[in-house]
C-alpha cells in the first residue's frame, strides 16, 4: 500500500521526531490508499505542485547528505546550523 520509498522519506523528514514520523507515514497511507487517483489528475493539471514537491524532495536529501557528511567526520558545519542537518 504505501512504497518503501515515502516510507524512507517520512523518516529522513521527520529527523527522529517520533510523532512526526507517525503523523507523516499515516498521512501517506491515507493519501496513497484513499486518494492516489485524484491528486495524481490535480498535479497533471497543476504542474507547479510537482516542481514544489520536487523542491522538498531534494531539499530533504540534501539535509540527509550532510546530516551524514557531519556525521561521519568528513565535512563540519558551524555548531548553530548542526541543527538543521
Amino acid at each position: 500500500m504505501i512504497s518503501f520509498d515515502n516510507v524512507i522519506g517520512v523518516v529522513g523528514a521527520s529527523k527522529g521526531n517520533f510523532g512526526f514520523m507517525i503523523f507523516g507515514l499515516i498521512l501517506s497511507v491515507i493519501l496513497t490508499g484513499a486518494l492516489a487517483t485524484y491528486l495524481a489528475n490535480y498535479i497533471q493539471r497543476h504542474l507547479w505542485i510537482a516542481y514544489v514537491g520536487l523542491v522538498f524532495i531534494l531539499l530533504v536529501a540534501l539535509q540527509l547528505v550532510i546530516g551524514g557528511l557531519v556525521d561521519l567526520e568528513i565535512l563540519s558545519i558551524n555548531q548553530q546550523f548542526k541543527k538543521y542537518f
